[in-house]
């Protein structure tokens, strides 16, 4: 099933707006601002922000059914970090929105 055009837009307009940026006009480098990310002249601009809009990620399922719950338990924020087998490097850290938020302000 498609996501309307519109809907897609409006996540990055507000996720961008929450890293202190916008949306990146366009279509990734026709914009013509130096970058294909998703998020420009945020706050933070040595990170690349890309957003993904679906109806299902694996990971998501993972971290709510496996992490959310036993951390809220015990008062701690959910981190799941993956790492793909025989690879020697690339783990990969995922964090709530408003976590990921509060960690860059400190």
């Amino acid at each position: 099933m498609t996501t309307a055009k519109e809907t897609w837009k409006s996540l990055e307009r507000r996720l961008c707006k929450a890293l202190g940026g916008h949306r990146t006009p366009l279509s990734g480098s026709n914009s013509q601002h130096n970058t294909s990310a998703d998020c420009i002249e945020t706050d933070y601009p040595e990170y690349y922000f890309e957003i993904r809009l679906r109806q299902n990620f694996l990971h998501h399922t993972m971290f709510r059914n496996d992490v959310e719950a036993p951390a809220k338990k015990e008062g701690k924020i959910p981190v799941l970090i993956t790492h793909k087998k025989n690879a020697k490097t690339g783990a990969l850290v995922i964090l709530r929105m408003e976590d990921f938020l509060e960690l860059l302000k400190k």
